[in-house]
């Protein structure tokens, strides 16, 4: 079965519908999955670095199956979150992103919810060529099956046409929404690309970072050195993190850096670095984290805070220009 990558949007600012339609989608705190399901297989969840992830989140699979299980394939587009009083927490959800396989108790304990907002693929035909607006009315329509058979937990997000982007901000900031995407009305989905057909907009800036080094002794970390590639494929560094650094998150987190620890830096002008953080441990770039932020100066990020590791997304992707 083919996996297909995800369209991605670029940071920006939202547009105003003078030149072209657009409609509006709030930006969750979640993890982005794609899921796909009927045809004659067995539901497949996978993220946007393309891992296959179907046991990490069970429930998803099964409510698909019970809804969709015996028409022909369906790709959904969307995200995964964990709701708590009504509002994605990604700290929640972080619980489910790094386990393979979810018992019935942590479902229980942790449940998800996921919400698509694009269907790429139904009953097998193709709809990526079809217009923004033609999907969201597919998806709709799966979404009323979704809500008859009930207690699922899937349900389609809402979208808003033709709004305008500052009655949007205003109401994402009122729901404590992480952000607002605009998408152009017309505009088909352009799977693996970044386009600007879809811009994002966080109310607070907030990237995924790879962490190249810490600070601290062998029991503690005092903070994170962060860093990410620019336009020539550089890695660079882009500042450093202490905020947001739990007791339990420094204990993981030095348990996942042992593998990685290098005698060397991985940057391409490591001298910088060193002269700021004396005495840094460095490690091989795998590690992703999600970082909130007021702004990406030339001295790096301002006012940082640490929102938790990505599992879902490739070290290889995480660049300079997304900050």
């Amino acid at each position: 079965m083919r996996l297909i990558a995800p369209m991605l949007a670029t940071a920006g600012t939202l547009p105003d519908n003078t030149d072209r339609p657009w409609s509006f989608e709030m930006k969750y705190d979640g993890c982005r999955i794609l899921a796909s399901v009927g045809g004659g297989h067995e539901p497949v969840l996978w993220t946007r670095a393309m891992n296959v992830v179907t046991g990490s989140y069970p429930e998803i699979a099964e409510a698909l199956t019970a809804a969709f299980g015996g028409r022909g394939r369906i790709v959904l587009d969307g995200e995964v979150v964990v709701l708590d009083h009504g509002k994605p927490s990604f700290g929640l959800l972080q619980r489910r992103m790094g386990v393979a396989h979810a018992t019935k108790p942590l479902q229980r304990r942790i449940p998800v919810t996921f919400l698509p907002f694009d269907v790429l693929s139904l009953d097998n035909r193709d709809l990526m060529s079809a217009s923004y607006l033609e999907r969201r009315a597919e998806l709709s329509e799966l979404d009323a099956i979704l809500q008859k058979v009930g207690g699922l937990p899937i349900t389609a997000p809402p979208h808003w046409e033709n709004q305008s982007s500052k009655i949007m901000l205003n109401a994402a900031k009122s729901a404590g929404m992480e952000g607002i995407l605009a998408k152009r009305s017309a505009s088909i989905y352009l799977p693996g690309q970044r386009s600007r057909a879809w811009i994002k907009h966080a109310i607070r800036t907030r990237s995924s970072v790879l962490v190249i080094g810490f600070v601290g002794s062998s029991r503690s970390i005092a903070a994170l050195i962060l860093g990410a590639y620019d336009a020539e494929g550089r890695l660079v560094q882009v500042g450093s993190v202490s905020s947001g650094l739990t007791v339990s998150m420094r204990r993981q987190l030095r348990e996942d850096f042992r593998p990685l620890e290098s005698p060397s830096s991985p940057l391409t002008d490591p001298s910088a670095a060193a002269e700021r953080f004396p005495g840094v441990q460095w490690l091989t770039p795998r590690l992703v984290v999600d970082v909130a932020y007021r702004a990406h100066t030339a001295g790096g990020l301002r006012h940082p805070s640490l929102k938790g590791r990505r599992f879902d997304v490739d070290f290889r992707s995480v660049r300079v220009e997304d900050l």
